[in-house]
């Protein structure tokens, strides 16, 4: 065997190589301990990216807005293990910062240039503050309103197509962290820039809504401004009409539509004689029979459409003088042959009626309007949507408190007062 010399001593290559060579097991551990590590650590991206991709499936399909934030702020704290989370919008109109909905608290309004939202909003980037008391730009003060104790918080800012700052993204505490790592501010952004594109389409989708009732409003107040009497009316029984809708439990989408067909239950009345309209005493046998052909006229004005909108409009203005004991105009249908867009306004439109001072009567108190609601039952209104009533009153008293100070001046056309969400 061949020897080496090495220090005055004569060694085998079998040695020198054992000493150069540590064992396989040892040479590669740190190697496979660090590919462990990588693939737990794309495991938990591919665990991430998964739920945002989910996320970005969900909001497609919502326009709602405030369906929309409690999605964001639900998806945040799950993707992020994060305590508490927050969608802030901005309001510049009124210079503030403002959401309706934050997991953990109630809902928040703080000025836009103030805090760490403030200052995602005015510096345009994400914030990653670990020890937040040790900020000075954190206001502690919702902190002593809730008892809560941020430590940390990690936000990104929204924007629009124009790159425009309309919101910020924030979670406070990392579950079982001190604070959150460059992982969470790339999982933050990814959430941002999709929340962005569709808190902006739901914006845009509730300012077309906001126009297409104001239009609906002053289309059908063409046929109200004939009558000084009732410039309010129709907002009170859209309002009245969403209440009643909500407590039977009809669908978001449906109670929106009911609120925006409602105010187009009287625009028959443009094709009625101005001299019967105002009229201000009790109208004879002829003059009535015109007025009645109003539900005709609107139903005339608003039919033959494929939009669900403008067939519930006019549906609610051909039948909601109709009654569930069968005595109603025009065509006498009994019970719930009516539909029940009919059958709804038509209790929110006497209760309104009731309550309004018009030219030919004093206005009822609201509890005597109530007892004269419940004593037609099955007789004018449907059973059921008095219950509604009799479960929602409070609610209705609200929105006539909220509209008192609405009672317009004679001539004077009824202002917009935007309560559609």
């Amino acid at each position: 065997m061949a020897a080496l010399k090495k220090s005055g001593k004569m060694t085998s290559r079998r040695t020198v190589a054992k000493r150069q060579s540590p064992p396989v097991s040892l040479r590669y551990k740190k190697t496979i301990q660090q590919l462990q590590n990588k693939i737990k650590e794309l495991n938990v991206w591919k665990h991430r990216l998964s739920m945002i991709l989910e996320f970005g499936q969900k909001s497609s399909a919502i326009t709602d807005l405030d369906d929309l934030l409690i999605l964001f702020v639900d998806e945040a704290k799950t993707v992020l293990n994060a305590d508490r989370a927050t969608v802030f919008l901005v309001d510049r109109k009124e210079k503030v910062l403002w959401s309706k909905v934050a997991i953990g608290t109630e809902p928040i309004r703080i000025p836009i240039d103030k805090g760490i939202a403030g200052s995602v909003v005015s510096m345009g980037r994400l914030l990653n503050i670990k020890e937040v008391y040790e900020d000075p730009r954190f206001n502690p003060e919702i902190d002593k309103k809730t008892g809560y104790r941020t430590r940390s918080i990690l936000a990104a800012p929204l924007r629009n197509s124009k790159k425009e700052v309309i919101g910020v993204f924030q979670v406070l505490n990392r579950k079982g962290s001190a604070s959150f790592d460059s992982q969470d501010e790339e999982v933050l952004t990814l959430l941002a820039e999709q929340a962005s594109g569709v808190v902006e389409n739901a914006q845009l989708y509730l300012e077309i809504k906001k126009i297409a009732y104001e239009t609906i409003i002053r289309l059908a107040g063409a046929a109200e401004y004939k009558d000084h009497d009732t410039k309010t009316h129709l907002w009170r029984v859209a309002q009245y009409s969403g209440i009643l809708a909500e407590t039977m439990g009809f669908p978001k989408e449906w109670i929106e539509n009911i609120k925006m067909a409602a105010p187009m239950h009287d625009i028959g009345k443009i094709g009625v004689p101005d001299h019967i309209i105002n009229k201000p005493g009790k109208l004879d046998p002829s003059e009535w029979d015109e007025m009645k052909k109003h539900s005709q006229y609107g139903s005339e004005i608003l039919k033959g459409s494929d939009i669900e909108l403008m067939q519930m409009s006019a549906s609610i203005a051909l039948h909601h003088h109709e009654r569930w004991d069968g005595k109603g105009y025009p065509n006498g249908i009994v019970g719930e042959k009516i539909p029940i867009e009919a059958r709804i306004v038509s209790l929110a439109d006497v209760f309104d009626a009731l309550t309004t001072q018009r030219s030919y009567k004093p206005a009822f108190s609201i509890e005597e309007s109530a007892t004269i609601i419940h004593s037609e039952s099955g007789k004018q209104f449907d059973p059921k949507v008095v219950d509604a009533f009799s479960k929602s009153f409070s609610k209705f008293v609200a929105i006539r408190e909220q509209f008192k100070k609405a009672n317009d001046h004679p001539g004077q056309p009824a202002q917009p007062i935007f309560v559609v969400k």
